[in-house]
């Protein structure tokens, strides 16, 4: 278990009859390692609390400095973080749709999914430097620039990726196994989401 919750389900066929949640807490000190750091060095300690959501983190971090210190950041580098901020979400996205079909039983989903979203880490490599951890945001704006002569491989990689994912959405949508699989699966009645407040 690697995670601080952990949801183990008792089934009857596809309805749950039982669950036991463990819900736990991890605690990494990351704000007591904080207090030892510079505001340039704080953004390198948040980036590291998700892989998968390296960039939301340090936005967040620098928005808070920035906003304290009523930095103003440049207008490319806002350009630059949404697009940073929009590849992580694809990614993100895409790695958690490989594993639902992983956890219904859809393998091949999942590998071509997984396989699919290998474009938005390529281009994270020719932005970043890095597959994750981008280490991009830095109080004040970004640590790199998009150089001009990267955008044709950035535009090809989003031209791919989306061709890509468009098919998947459209298999997994026409999928008749799949529908009958999941078609009145996990139902929440407006009347239970209110009695457990979701």
């Amino acid at each position: 278990q690697e995670e601080p919750e952990f949801f183990e389900l008792e089934m009857e066929g596809e309805k749950v009859i039982d669950i036991n949640v463990h819900i736990g807490y991890n605690h990494r000190s990351i704000e007591k390692i904080a207090e030892s750091k510079t505001f340039d060095q704080m953004v390198f300690l948040v980036e590291r609390i998700c892989g998968i959501c390296s960039t939301s983190h340090p936005i967040a971090n620098c928005n808070a400095v920035e906003d304290l210190a009523r930095i103003e950041i440049p207008e490319r580098a806002r350009y630059i973080r949404s697009i940073v901020g929009e590849l992580e979400r694809l990614h993100s996205h895409l790695l958690w749709a490989g594993l639902a079909g992983h956890f219904i039983g859809y393998n091949t989903l999942w590998m071509w999914i997984w396989k699919y979203r290998e474009p938005i880490l390529e281009i994270f490599e020719a932005v970043t430097g890095n597959r994750n951890h981008y280490a991009m945001m830095i109080p004040g704006g970004v640590r790199r620039d998009i150089k001009e002569e990267d955008i044709p491989f950035l535009s090809k990689g989003l031209d791919e990726a989306e061709r890509k994912i468009d098919m998947v959405t459209k298999a997994v949508l026409d999928d008749p196994v799949l529908a009958a699989r999941l078609k009145g699966v996990g139902i929440l009645s407006r009347e239970d989401a209110i009695n457990y407040c979701a």
